[in-house]
């Protein structure tokens, strides 16, 4: 199961004299960069950290420092799903699955960035856990954005509210006494409507097209929780999806094993039939 946790690995540019990715001219300022954002399995981090046994499963930014006109700049530069690693003369390397942004991403003037810098000790302590400062969750949008293909304004505004509300749903700690579960559910609604909203009110169940007509003249879909709210899940990014109402009593009810689930994706069995579901289209 996907953890929540997002960390960062910074690289120096300045001191190292290149930049992350492999061929690209030192020389280019970093506005003129296009970089190949192909989803890849790679080698992204080598280190010494510790931290790194806990972190496997969970969600690296790599910020880029490059002095520019005398002014130091910070750029989002790639992100990966940290899956593995080997370790070698007290040094570890890590792969995972991940891609470059298209175009990285300027952090110098978005908000608490400084208080977020400081965070992170200017960069200088490396490789880090940052789910703790809420400058991570501002992280998320830009992969949306350069990676998936989230560009028009309204899909941005809808991806930032999902943010805003994904943030304070990870505070609230469900209960387990069904006493309270009305409750629970009615404080979902606003990240469940706003879900339903980006799917375009489709069931993301990949080949359904369930067409239930509302009076309003939408489709009826469902959200359903991946890990049930009784059994602890949340209403969260990644445990949440666009289901029609047959889909999710099958979700329910049906033997369901789920093989791998990160923020963007969900992937598993469903009586009997595999299948993999972009969570955010």
């Amino acid at each position: 199961m996907t953890t929540h946790n997002y960390f960062i690995q910074y690289h120096n540019a300045d001191k190292l004299e290149n930049f992350p990715t492999s061929g690209i001219d030192f020389n280019l300022p970093v506005s003129e960069i296009t970089l190949d954002n192909k989803i890849q399995y790679d080698e992204w981090i080598y280190t010494s950290k510790r931290i790194l046994s806990k972190a496997i499963g969970s969600f690296c930014f790599l910020i880029v420092g490059k002095t520019e006109q005398r002014i130091k700049n910070y750029y989002l530069w790639n992100y990966f799903r940290i899956e593995d690693s080997k370790e070698k003369n007290g040094f570890t390397t890590v792969y995972g699955t991940g891609q470059d942004l298209k175009k990285p991403v300027l952090l110098n003037n978005l908000p608490e960035f400084e208080s977020f810098k400081k965070f992170c000790g200017n960069f200088g302590i490396g490789f880090q856990k940052i789910d703790n400062h809420p400058f991570s969750e501002m992280l998320v949008p830009y992969i949306l954005e350069n990676c998936f293909g989230m560009k028009t304004n309204k899909e941005m505004e809808l991806i930032s509210r999902l943010q805003q509300l994904n943030s304070k749903m990870k505070l609230s700690r469900p209960e387990r006494r069904l006493i309270k579960l009305n409750a629970i559910l009615r404080k979902d609604a606003s990240i469940v409507n706003l879900l339903k909203e980006i799917a375009q009110y489709k069931c993301q169940f990949p080949d359904c097209n369930s067409i239930i007509l509302t009076e309003s003249g939408t489709n009826y879909v469902e959200v359903a929780h991946v890990k049930p709210i009784f059994k602890g899940g949340q209403s969260i990014i990644g445990n949440l999806i666009v289901l029609c109402p047959n889909h999710h009593k099958e979700f329910d009810l049906g033997k369901l094993s789920i093989s791998e689930q990160r923020i963007e994706m969900l992937s598993g069995n469903l009586n009997g039939k595999n299948f993999t579901i972009k969570l955010i289209n």
